[in-house]
């Protein structure tokens, strides 16, 4: 499996008008598949069409897109990519999206609904020939999952999704400042060589635990 962060989420805010969130997005090759975890948001599409440009992939040939969890800022490319079969956990399907609200509610059962193909997840699955194990880390939002990959060329990599959001909440993690389930989580996973962050830079882990 190689890996490569297309791009590095973050967020647009303008105080009192606008907080627009986006999330990183993880590509994926293993095989003859084309994989996606989080296609991110709205504010990210052209750098994302950019690059998709540049490493020679169209939006009709991702196979996979998995999920960290069902927020916007991480799922609302994913309408762009209908060929692709959607991993997510399966309480998923429980949510009332309806209830967000009457257009973010809308907006959510439109995304949800143009996947054509999902594969619900526990949480403890081994997936792609053992190059990517699954985590159910539930502390952000029920259906949140985490992502332990074996990379031929970044090594052992982890992406947290939002249990564990950017470099500051490692940070604090790390310190000892925050003693909760992300901690714990990072102490069964074990030493990796990146940590791929939603909302911030990835970051080589330089404290060994």
């Amino acid at each position: 499996m190689k890996m490569e962060i297309l791009l590095t989420g973050g967020s647009v805010f303008v105080p009192e008008r606008l907080n627009a969130h986006f999330s990183t997005v993880v590509y994926l090759e293993h095989e003859s598949r084309k994989i996606l975890i989080d296609p991110g948001n709205l504010p990210s599409i052209d750098e994302l069409e950019k690059r998709f440009s540049e490493i020679g992939v169209s939006p009709e040939e991702i196979t996979d897109v998995f999920f960290t969890h069902l927020h916007l800022d991480h799922i609302f490319n994913s309408i762009f990519f209908e060929n692709a079969t959607f991993y997510v956990h399966e309480s998923y399907a429980t949510k009332n999206y309806r209830s967000f609200g009457p257009l973010l509610g809308r907006l959510y059962s439109q995304v949800i609904s143009s996947w054509k193909r999902i594969v619900p997840l526990k949480g403890s699955e081994v997936l792609m020939d053992g190059k990517m194990k699954v985590f159910h880390t539930p502390w952000h939002a029920r259906e949140h999952l985490s992502f332990l990959l074996y990379t031929e060329n970044m090594g052992r990599v982890l992406v947290t999704g939002d249990v564990i959001p950017n470099r500051l909440s490692y940070y604090d993690i790390i310190k000892g400042y925050e003693e909760g389930h992300a901690k714990r989580f990072l102490s069964d996973v074990g030493d990796v060589d990146l940590l791929v962050f939603p909302h911030d830079a990835p970051l080589k882990p330089e404290v060994k635990r």
